[in-house]
């Protein structure tokens, strides 16, 4: 599947975690990986097109100096949530990336 999006596997030149595809689109939710992105804060969820185009890089809620996306679930209508490195459950808006909300989780 990650060929339809990525001739090299890879998505902005970074590894893939996971990838999901949007129920009733052409496009996909592609969490890259952090660890190869280097320290602090990283923007690490996208949403992308067949070919890699980039419709949107998911925002980061402001909760601390470092943090980033550990991982993400889609439901069935499209609905986007994340999980965060410092332990929060984050709504994203499927057509902008925007953080529509939060919820602290540990």
């Amino acid at each position: 599947m990650l060929n339809d999006f990525s001739d090299d596997g890879k998505v902005l030149g970074v590894g893939v975690l996971d990838i999901q595809d949007v129920p009733g689109e052409e496009s996909a939710i592609v969490l890259l990986d952090y660890m190869e992105m280097g320290g602090g804060s990283v923007r690490n969820l996208v949403k992308v097109r067949p070919g890699g185009v980039i419709i949107w890089i998911a925002d980061l809620p402001h909760t601390g100096p470092r943090e980033c996306y550990l991982s993400i679930d889609l439901s069935v209508g499209g609905q986007v949530f994340a999980n965060t490195w410092n332990g929060y459950r984050v709504a994203i808006d499927a057509d902008t990336g925007s953080v529509l909300g939060m919820k602290f989780t540990n």
